[in-house]
């Protein structure tokens, strides 16, 4: 029984294990875009408009005031989600250095240019 129960926890720790290996890629600018831009696949939408959501509230629960200051200040905007979407698209095209970055990365870069904080 001893080793049944040994092996049973040895198949779920390798099991686990397998599971919690980080993606061999990240989202490129240059994917999240494509996939921003296919409006007719509401899937392709729903990513985008997810991923942007997240990566702006992943910005905001993570500033601590001394360590990491606030460099988006977004908080007064009007424009809608797709609004802020169209603009990052538009943006992203006068900056094709950015391509092939993470889209993570330059949708802040884009935050950050578009709604500097005050200082």
């Amino acid at each position: 029984m001893k080793k049944q129960l040994a092996l049973l926890g040895l198949a779920i720790a390798s099991a686990t294990c397998a599971a919690q290996q980080a993606p061999a890629t990240t989202t490129t600018t240059e994917k999240f875009i494509s996939l921003c831009a296919n409006t007719t696949d509401s899937a392709a939408q729903n990513f985008c408009h997810g991923f942007g959501q997240g990566v702006y509230e992943t910005y905001l629960i993570t500033r601590h005031p001394q360590k990491a200051p606030s460099f988006v200040c977004a908080q007064n905007s009007t424009l809608t989600r797709q609004q802020h979407i169209d603009n990052f698209m538009k943006w992203s095209e006068t900056r094709p250095q950015f391509k092939q970055a993470s889209a993570a990365d330059t949708i802040l870069r884009y935050l950050g240019e578009t709604f500097p904080c005050k200082p």
